[in-house]
């Protein structure tokens, strides 16, 4: 069966479930507009231009560690769609349970139907998903905007395919939330890779594992847990801090690759952290850690080049980041049931590629 075909496809099972929580975010984005952002402001929030680097003039910096004898080669992608569905909120529920609004910017979520501020192990189990093999984990990032200074337009995202999907196309002006404004642009591509490790076989990610990327408050926090994030098509040997400017042809990436070293059975920790760490140079967990299986998300922009060269395109971030593209990030909760992650496992251990 053909895959990524651009199509909203959402397990048959949680249609009726995907209907109620269309109309719950229509509300919801209602909400977001009255209480947090000024719907008549003009897009006026830019990006300071110098965070705009010329991908081409940036040397390969990214070494990938060599396999071993005892390595975990193979791969499992699961299809989530890109988040036809239009489901946003700027709610974190691992870092800020219960908090609404709590990360004070705009999430794109894919897979578990439910998720938002008070989403807790019990109500995202069973609450229907966008990926098609049933897997109903979370995954959830900082959207993307063109900021113009212009008001209305169509979403960037889908300009190459020139459809109206029911409207699900338009950014929804109630979506801008203060200091983040501009047209949502919906990713051309989501990638959902799980992969092995390079020294060892991978074991089962425990249910309900929660898996941070990045620092959403790298200028507060300091670069220890932030991660260079941006790339184009075509150039995925080089990874940068900054928001790459793509030669003709080639489409802005962002490339999110999760910490696959796990700590026991350790599901969180205080931190976030603590329970899960990254393999060292050589693909190898430190001492008393078990490796997991390595997940990177990979989101493909169709942004035109001009808009990337005037410095016009940026994700949403805490107010104190101004935009800083260096404060990308990314969550991950497990809610895989036992017969996915079994077959996923299974997969990346014996070498296979595999899709669902």
């Amino acid at each position: 069966m053909a895959r990524n075909q651009g199509r909203h496809r959402i397990a048959r099972r949680t249609k009726i479930a995907t209907a109620l929580l269309g109309l719950s975010i229509a509300v919801g984005g209602l909400v977001v507009s009255t209480t947090t952002g000024d719907p008549g402001r003009a897009a006026a929030d830019e990006v300071d231009k110098s965070q705009f680097v010329d991908i081409t003039k940036v040397r390969p910096n990214v070494d990938k560690p060599r396999p071993g004898r005892n390595a975990s080669t193979g791969s499992f992608t699961v299809d989530c769609g890109r988040n036809e569905n239009g489901h946003f909120n700027p709610d974190n529920f691992i870092a800020q349970p219960g908090v609404r609004n709590g990360a004070q910017h705009l999430h794109d979520y894919v897979g578990n139907l439910s998720t938002n501020a008070d989403s807790d192990n019990g109500s995202l189990l069973g609450a229907g998903t966008t990926c098609e093999n049933g897997d109903e984990s979370a995954y959830f990032w900082p959207v993307v905007r063109i900021d113009t200074g212009k008001e209305g337009g169509r979403q960037q995202g889908d300009r190459k395919r020139g459809r109206d999907q029911a409207g699900l196309d338009e950014p929804n002006a109630k979506n801008e939330l203060a200091g983040n404004d501009g047209e949502i642009q919906r990713p051309a591509v989501v990638d959902i890779t799980f992969k092995g490790n390079a020294r060892e076989q991978v074991k089962e990610m425990p249910k309900f594992l929660r898996i941070l990327y990045g620092d959403a408050k790298v200028t507060t926090n300091g670069p220890a847990d932030a991660r260079e994030s941006w790339t184009c098509t075509g150039f995925e040997d080089r990874l940068i801090k900054q928001y790459p400017i793509c030669p003709e042809g080639s489409d802005v990436k962002r490339v999110h690759t999760f910490p696959s070293c796990l700590d026991g059975d350790n599901i969180d920790s205080e931190n976030h952290r603590d329970h899960i760490k990254y393999p060292d140079e050589n693909g190898a967990c430190a001492k008393g850690l078990t490796a997991v299986p390595e997940l990177t998300i990979s989101l493909t922009y169709e942004i035109p080049r001009q808009i990337q060269a005037d410095g016009q395109y940026k994700v949403d971030s805490f107010p104190e980041e101004n935009h800083n593209p260096f404060s990308d990030h990314d969550d991950f909760a497990n809610v895989m049931p036992g017969r996915i992650m079994g077959r996923l496992v299974d997969c990346v251990n014996e070498g296979r590629k595999c899709r669902e």
